[in-house]
């Protein structure tokens, strides 16, 4: 399913049973698997003056770049205001969930079953291994390593790489 106003970039290829919701912009080369849902509405809510929650209205838009790859089961939210934005060359395995304002950098590989909350930002080079968390707002500078099953609470620096839950640097990484 294809919703109004998405854009979608030359030989890309989309797989059956995904939905690509309204104001969705794809660019050229990208290859999506099967039963993915990009665009929805996140997991967002305040609560009103009735101390009961209420979902905040996310009339932002996924921008997918050129080359990306995303493979199968695997859902990305659109920002409550803004883009969440998968750059270019960046690769998401089966079973990823991506929140709402998500930043994937350039050549970023984000494996199995990894969640990535709301608002993080993510470098350049970075590996997500299967299974970790990133919790909201945390931003992971380029070149890091996030170990399997990692919970990341604190923001990454560069080159680095966490392990464990909670998430603990090991070692500088030097670079990819």
């Amino acid at each position: 399913v294809i919703e109004k106003n998405v854009v979608v970039g030359d030989f890309t290829i989309i797989g059956s049973n995904t939905v690509i919701l309204n104001d969705t912009q794809i660019g050229k080369r990208v290859k999506i698997g099967c039963n993915n849902t990009i665009g929805g509405i996140g997991f967002g809510y305040e609560k009103n003056e009735k101390n009961e929650y209420e979902l905040i209205p996310h009339i932002g838009n996924v921008i997918i770049e050129d080359d990306v790859e995303i493979g199968n089961n695997t859902c990305i939210d659109r920002a409550v205001l803004g883009s969440t934005y998968l750059k270019c060359n960046s690769k998401i395995d089966n079973l990823v969930h991506i929140a709402h304002g998500v930043e994937i950098g350039e050549n970023s590989l984000i494996i199995a079953n990894s969640m990535i909350a709301g608002s993080v930002k993510i470098g350049k080079n970075v590996w997500v291994a299967p299974s970790a968390s990133i919790l909201n707002k945390k931003i992971i500078k380029d070149n890091s390593v996030i170990g399997m099953g990692a919970v990341v609470l604190k923001d990454v620096e560069a080159n680095d790489v966490i392990v464990g839950n909670p998430g603990k640097s090991i070692k500088k990484n030097g670079g990819q």
